[in-house]
């Protein structure tokens, strides 16, 4: 019989409604969505602990305040040891909130700079009314090492270092000896002497209290001390997850690749390639379907019919996408060359946003969309250029399992036969 997971996420969805002007009042429009966590899933199991990585931005926080019900769930649910979160009542809330502790990012502001430490870790206690309250907060100081506990517990934040803070803070998590600790970049604001220390400690605590944790970062550098496997998050969704050494060894997803290279070595000496990923992730409003990752994928796909470099490819697929987005500027093309004749301005555009050189239908479609933008036709321009050069990157890639226990969302994964190699896409050449 498998074993109930103590936190299963299904489907989770949390989406923020974006500004609207008078306008959109007037016409009625609905308010645009950020999808800021989108169709996640996972489980946490007892004493495990999952680290979930990615840049600032990516939904990580929103997804652990929507976990503790800071935020309203938009989709899915949360359950716990089997119960639905949708389906708890005041007293159930109360029960959760006790057995799921949080460890917030800034030890410096999460302590109330009034109290000393002995009344921070009271507290919780004081709350849940739990009693035994001097025992159990020295026991928690010892377990943290923070001491003596006498030579803590009259202490205000003011008198205590950085490392001394997020201890406090780790022992306030764990006094009400919780089932699941949610660890919210703990150590981000620490200095990296303190951080290898502190993250050690952690993952001593979870074996010895037995409590699982999720742990969320935008440093894979660091999750080697605590997880033991990995979720990589981007705009709100999984691209890759895998058991921490497997992952950080042998990255699959093009993004997790570029996290994985861009981990510091400790030798200035060393010699590497440097990350190829550029720019920064879009805007998650409205963001629609398709591979969230493909503005900055070194990767994409073009379509099997044609032949193409990749760096060619790359720069149809960024200027489609300003396209889309509406930030192509016309006018300022128009006021450098000084004229609005549809050949000239069709020049122009291509010596602005294209360095690479096409040629045959490649060129032809290029030069088609470029002049009916000229003559003010976005739409017939995006259409133009996705006709020849839709890639199935503008799909929402399935997560498949390319290893037992390796999930990636990738389009390079698809239809595999072997899990070693990408799937390499045909190219044949019509010029």
């Amino acid at each position: 019989m498998t074993e109930q997971p103590v936190l299963e996420i299904k489907n989770l969805k949390k989406y923020f409604e974006g500004n609207r002007d008078i306008l959109d009042m007037i016409m009625r429009r609905s308010p645009s969505q950020i999808q800021a966590v989108d169709d996640v899933s996972m489980t946490l199991n007892d004493n495990e602990s999952v680290a979930v990585i990615g840049e600032s931005g990516c939904g990580k926080s929103t997804l652990l305040r929507t976990l503790i019900g800071l935020y309203d769930m938009s989709a899915g649910d949360i359950l716990y040891k089997g119960k639905p979160v949708s389906q708890f009542t005041k007293s159930d809330w109360k029960e959760y909130r006790r057995n799921v502790q949080v460890i917030f990012q800034d030890p410096f502001n999460s302590l109330n700079p009034k109290m000393t430490v002995r009344e921070s870790l009271a507290e919780p206690l004081n709350i849940h009314g739990l009693d035994n309250k001097d025992e159990r907060i020295r026991e928690v100081l010892e377990q943290v090492e923070l001491q003596p506990a006498e030579k803590y517990l009259n202490r205000k934040p003011s008198n205590l270092s950085g490392g001394e803070k997020q201890r406090v803070s780790i022992g306030r998590a764990l006094i009400l000896n919780p089932d699941v600790i949610l660890a919210d970049e703990p150590v981000s604001m620490l200095d990296v002497s303190t951080q290898a220390a502190v993250l050690t400690k952690m993952k001593e605590l979870i074996n010895d209290f037995g409590v699982s944790m999720i742990y969320i970062s935008h440093d894979l550098s660091t999750v080697s001390y605590i997880a033991e496997s990995v979720k990589v998050m981007y705009l709100g969704r999984f691209v890759e997850s895998a058991e921490t050494e497997q992952l950080l060894q042998s990255p699959k997803h093009p993004y997790t690749e570029a996290l994985v290279s861009a981990i510091p070595i400790p030798d200035p000496t060393h010699g590497r390639e440097r990350t190829k990923m550029s720019g920064a992730p879009r805007d998650p409003i409205d963001i629609g379907e398709g591979c969230r990752f493909r503005d900055r994928c070194p990767e994409v796909i073009p379509p099997t019919e044609i032949e193409i470099s990749q760096t060619a490819y790359r720069e149809i697929m960024s200027f489609m996408q300003l396209l889309q987005r509406e930030q192509i500027g016309l006018d300022r093309i128009e006021n450098m060359i000084g004229t609005s004749e549809r050949t000239a301005m069709a020049d122009a555009l291509q010596s602005e946003y294209f360095s690479e050189e096409l040629t045959g239908k490649n060129q032809s479609t290029l030069r088609a969309a470029l002049t009916s933008l000229a003559d003010d036709e976005q739409q017939i321009a995006i259409d133009t250029l996705q006709n020849r050069f839709e890639s199935v990157c503008e799909t929402t890639p399935p997560t498949v399992e390319p290893e037992p226990g390796w999930h990636v969302a990738c389009h390079h994964y698809n239809d595999m036969d072997s899990a070693d190699e990408k799937q390499t896409p045909l190219q044949h050449t019509d010029d």
